[in-house]
């Protein structure tokens, strides 16, 4: 949002200032984001994405090139990536890791080639959303788990524009369509949550899920809409309909906020899930109002088209 409001960069800057004072390290060449004894990819491709955004990108490119440095370091020679730059010292499960990571990352390399025009990071792009593919997407029944979707949903639509190549816009049409058997469509309370009763293991409902969830389905909208597929775009079109209802059906108002200690604070932020009651359980958390945010913003910039 500081990109196209002047009034947000002084807010930008100090947040900028704290994150790489506090959490950025380098290594020669590489540039990582160090936090409680670890390194993630998905910290790294974040960080990444927020200089390639900033209005303030120019005064970073060195630091944008070294944490690029360290997502193509944990690519694997088969394009497959890896999930730790420095491991924690507990175990952990890095295909489930790598639903959420990789898809952060390849967004971050597809967007990082847009900024630089930079031929390189386009094949290190290529290799690893190649891999994902034949991955998530080919061999969809054996590695499925939504929570990848809307992550390689936004670096396809991106890659798509690249390249036109069809194989992109058939990947994120047959994964938004396996992610749709899990959003509610019978229950007035819970319409359009993701989530469904005979499928929990994929996790509980939680709106930060329902958000992420909406904005790839309007990523996905798109590229129906560019193909003038009117199977797919009526399919997502109701799809983020009842998705952003149900999103606007979870935000705080001035009604609903009086419990809070700053309750003005509240006010457009989300409830975790439809079934929060006592309002002294309610939390929030920023990845909820920054998905539902992101969502938003990418279904009003599709549909004011229109």
């Amino acid at each position: 949002m500081a990109q196209t409001n002047e009034s947000l960069h002084e807010m930008h800057q100090k947040n900028l200032d704290y994150v790489f004072e506090h959490w950025y390290r380098e290594n020669g060449s590489i540039g990582y984001i160090y936090l409680d004894s670890k390194s993630k990819l998905g910290a790294m491709a974040m960080a990444l994405r927020t200089l390639i955004y900033s209005p303030f990108y120019e005064n970073y490119t060195e630091q944008a090139e070294k944490l690029y440095n360290c997502i193509k370091y944990l690519q694997n020679n088969d394009g497959g990536l890896r999930a730790w730059y420095i491991e924690p010292s507990y175990s952990y499960d890095e295909d489930y890791l790598l639903t959420f990571y990789s898809g952060e990352a390849t967004l971050s390399l597809v967007e990082y080639y847009l900024k630089t025009n930079n031929q390189s990071v386009l094949d290190t792009l290529l290799k690893s959303q190649d891999y994902y593919v034949e991955k998530y997407v080919e061999n969809l029944s054996d590695n499925y788990y939504p929570a990848y979707v809307p992550w390689h949903t936004q670096a396809l639509n991106k890659l798509y524009k690249i390249t036109k190549e069809q194989k992109y816009a058939d990947a994120i049409f047959i994964l938004n369509d396996e992610l749709l058997e899990i959003q509610d469509t019978t229950n007035n309370e819970t319409l359009g949550r993701f989530f469904n009763y005979s499928l929990r293991q994929y996790g509980k409902p939680h709106s930060s899920s329902d958000g992420v969830y909406t904005e790839g389905l309007a990523y996905a909208y798109e590229i129906a809409y560019l193909l003038n597929d009117e199977q797919h775009i009526q399919k997502y079109k109701d799809a983020i309909e009842i998705g952003a209802n149900n999103l606007i059906s979870l935000q705080y108002t001035k009604d609903n906020t009086q419990g809070f200690s700053y309750p003005e604070r509240s006010i457009g932020a989300l409830k975790l899930n439809a079934s929060s009651s006592d309002i002294s359980s309610f939390n929030i958390r920023i990845d909820t109002t920054q998905h539902t945010l992101d969502g938003y913003t990418k279904i009003v910039e599709l549909f004011d088209k229109k």
